[in-house]
C-alpha cells in the first residue's frame, strides 16, 4: 500500500486474522485515526475497525458512518476496537470521511474513550452541547451560569442529552456563600 498517502479519516480494507470473543476478526473496512503526521512517518498506522453489522448503538463508541464515504452497506465505527498495523497491510482504498461534523464526533469520542475529555473540578465547569430545548433546564436553573462556547461556531452536534442538534455551552456552577444568599464571583 504505497501508491496513495494515507491521511486521517481514509477507510481501508485490513485482515484482523482469527480473534474470539468480541474482537473484531477477518477482513473487514477499517478508519485511520491516526495524525497526519506520524502517517507521514511511522511505517505503522492507528485504525478503528468498521463493520457493517449495526447494533448496540447506545454504545458512545459506536459511531454510524451510514453507506457512505465507499462502504459498500450500511456500517458502524468501533472506537473502542483499535488496532496498531503495518501501512503495508492495509488492503484496497475504500474512500475518506470528509464530513467535519461526522469527524468532530469522532474526535470527542476518542477523547472520551481515552478519558482525556476532562471536566475540570474546580471550577465546577463543563462543556456540553445542548439543543434549546435541553438548554432550558440549565439556563432557568439559577444554580448556573451558561455561556456558548464559540458563537461564531456555524456547524451544530448531537445535543449531549438527547441526541437532538445544538450548540456547545460552558456550563458552570454558581458558588453560593456560606448563608446561601448571593453568589460568589466564579
Amino acid at each position: 500500500m504505497k501508491e496513495k498517502t494515507i491521511c486521517r479519516g481514509d477507510l481501508f480494507y485490513y485482515d484482523f486474522g482469527t480473534r474470539t470473543g468480541s474482537v473484531q476478526s477477518g477482513t473487514r473496512p477499517v478508519l485511520v485515526i491516526q495524525a497526519d503526521d506520524y502517517n507521514r512517518n511511522a511505517p505503522t498506522i492507528i485504525v478503528a475497525a468498521v463493520t457493517g453489522v449495526i447494533k448496540k448503538r447506545y454504545l458512545p463508541s459506536h459511531i454510524l458512518l451510514g453507506q457512505e464515504f465507499g462502504l459498500k452497506k450500511p456500517s458502524m465505527v468501533l472506537l473502542e476496537q483499535l488496532q496498531t498495523v503495518n501501512k503495508d497491510e492495509l488492503r484496497d482504498y475504500i474512500g475518506t470521511i470528509e464530513d467535519e461534523q461526522l469527524l468532530r464526533r469522532i474526535n470527542i469520542t476518542l477523547k472520551k474513550t481515552f478519558g482525556l475529555w476532562i471536566y475540570k473540578e474546580e471550577k465546577k465547569q463543563n462543556i456540553r452541547c445542548l439543543c434549546p430545548k435541553c438548554l432550558k433546564d440549565y439556563i432557568h436553573n439559577p444554580d448556573y451560569i451558561v455561556r456558548r462556547l464559540d458563537p461564531f461556531a456555524k456547524v451544530k452536534d448531537h445535543c449531549d442529552k438527547c441526541n437532538q442538534t445544538g450548540w456547545d455551552y460552558v456550563i458552570t456552577e454558581r458558588q453560593h456563600n456560606a448563608r446561601g444568599k448571593g453568589c460568589q464571583n466564579v
